[in-house]
């Protein structure tokens, strides 16, 4: 019952939300609008991000402009190569070689020139062309014939002007405008998941290194035991079985230790892709114990889904999407009105013929027209109301999955919420289970060198601290990654800044 008035008060607030988002842009694309102030057809570059390592921005409505530097540049990263990256160097690494981030910011960039195009319209076109050449013609008359030879050049300028379309280039334009921000905010997102990518793989990888030490503590331990073992057998005061037994725990540290340091290899191909760079790179990276946990988040479930319906730039990506389909719809319902347009030329007519040899006859005169042109296209099959239920059930489609990233976004934001609280919990009871089991193995050694307890007893305090150091650093990792988590979800995954 309270989940179910949890889920209805975050619904009621995402559509206020949706609205808040949908007038923010609704204003940025009215400023974008403003296609002879901004000239995004001579310069559509500056209307996508200034770089493929930078954050697209939206300005105030007041600016003509569509994006802005982002104040979070990031400088390339120094040319000496550290024995390990802390994760704030990976992060600069990722977003400047990824392949993901690069193809994002292209797409950006080609949607930008797309609106440019559609801009273009507003403008005459004005052509010229020039027809020149010789011709000799057979022209039949009753009961004879002639022969009439010429020759020309005929330059011409020619324009052509919409004076009047009836919202077609206005729709056009809205829906690249619409288009480009979407792309805009997909190259946000696409940073944000270039990022988080490198954050799991970096705690994955760190978690990694950290389970090869581990590894070689339990196999410190096993040898511990074995001697421990081999000096009572000599003396006659344990059998022979219990030395098999503790080289069979020596046996399988080592092979724990073996395949733990593959774990790291493998970890290493995932850090290596995740940033963008060839898997034989190797890449090492700063201890786990080195990463400071964090506490807690700082806000409830409900403040945080507020926050990524809010913020989320693939979310703020899908509602432009839907305001480019409603632009469609405005598009095919112009198709029903005439065009209205000029069109004038002018060029000259230079030329020279003879009809059956006699006397050739050469002009040289100016020749120009001026039109005004209506096309109003009065039936076509039915094409221009299919186009509308088109456009129209594309509309309802787009609206449809903006509903669904909002529930998909609030599932996220809850399932990595309480993932978090998991993992903080995990944590914390990993710690005390590894401060237990240090003192049980502590106490089971000591008591087995006096022979007060069974070879049993210290093989089972010697597994159980190993497995408390495993799970001490695979749930501290959990914890990491679920932190992060959070931050993506919600959209605050932020760009890194490098150290000074």
């Amino acid at each position: 019952m309270v989940v179910a008035q949890i889920s209805k008060r975050a619904a009621r607030m995402t559509l206020h939300v949706r609205g808040a988002i949908a007038a923010c842009v609704f204003l940025h694309a009215i400023s974008g609008c403003a296609y002879f102030a901004a000239q995004p057809e001579i310069d559509p570059d500056r209307w996508a991000p200034p770089h493929e390592t930078r954050l697209w921005q939206l300005q105030d409505a007041s600016d003509s402009r569509v994006l802005t530097e982002s104040a979070n540049a990031l400088p390339q990263p120094s040319q000496t190569t550290p024995a390990r990256y802390d994760l704030i160097t990976l992060c600069e690494l990722a977003l400047r070689d990824s392949p993901q981030t690069r193809r994002a910011w292209e797409s950006a960039r080609a949607t930008a020139a797309r609106l440019g195009r559609t801009r273009s319209y507003y403008y005459p076109t004005i052509t010229t062309e020039t027809d020149a050449g010789y011709k000799r013609e057979i022209v039949a008359a009753p009961n004879q014939f002639g022969v009439n030879k010429e020759w020309s050049i005929n330059p011409q300028v020619s324009l052509e002007y919409i004076l009047l379309d009836f919202g077609r280039r206005a729709a056009d334009t809205q829906t690249a405008t619409e288009q480009l921000i979407a792309a805009n905010l997909s190259f946000n997102r696409a940073m944000q998941d270039v990022i988080f990518g490198v954050q799991r793989s970096f705690y994955a990888l760190a978690a990694a290194e950290a389970s090869v030490i581990a590894a070689e503590q339990n196999l410190t331990l096993a040898r511990t035991n074995l001697e421990a073992v081999d000096q009572r057998v000599s003396v006659g005061l344990a059998t022979e079985p219990a030395l098999l037994l503790a080289k069979q725990v020596e046996a399988q540290s080592i092979y724990d230790l073996e395949n733990a340091r593959v774990l790291v290899r493998e970890a290493q191909a995932d850090v290596a892709v995740a940033v963008g760079v060839p898997a034989n790179s190797a890449i090492k990276v700063e201890s786990l114990k080195a990463q400071a946990v964090p506490a807690e988040l700082g806000k409830q479930v409900n403040d945080l889904i507020d926050l990524a319906v809010s913020q989320r730039p693939d979310l703020a990506a899908q509602l432009a999407n839907f305001r480019s389909s409603q632009s469609t719809v405005q598009r095919a319902k112009a198709e029903w009105y005439p065009v209205v347009g000029v069109e004038g030329s002018y060029g000259g007519a230079n030329f020279g013929y003879s009809w059956n040899g006699a006397t050739t006859i050469k002009g040289n005169t100016p020749a120009y027209s001026a039109l005004l042109t209506l096309r109003w296209d009065l039936f076509t099959g039915f094409e221009r109301i299919n186009a509308i239920r088109e456009t129209s059930a594309q509309s309802r489609a787009a609206h449809a999955e903006l509903d669904s990233a909002e529930l998909d976004t609030i599932g996220q934001v809850w399932r990595s919420y309480y993932e978090f609280q998991s993992a903080l919990k995990k944590y914390q009871y990993a710690q005390a289970l590894l401060a237990a089991s240090q003192e049980a193995y502590a106490a089971n050694i000591e008591t087995y060198r006096q022979g007060l307890s069974t070879i049993v007893e210290l093989l089972t305090a010697d597994r159980d601290l190993a497995n408390a150091r495993y799970t001490l650093i695979q749930s501290k990792a959990d914890l990491l990654i679920s932190s992060a988590a959070v931050a993506y979800s919600t959209g605050a995954v932020a760009i890194p800044v490098p150290k000074p």
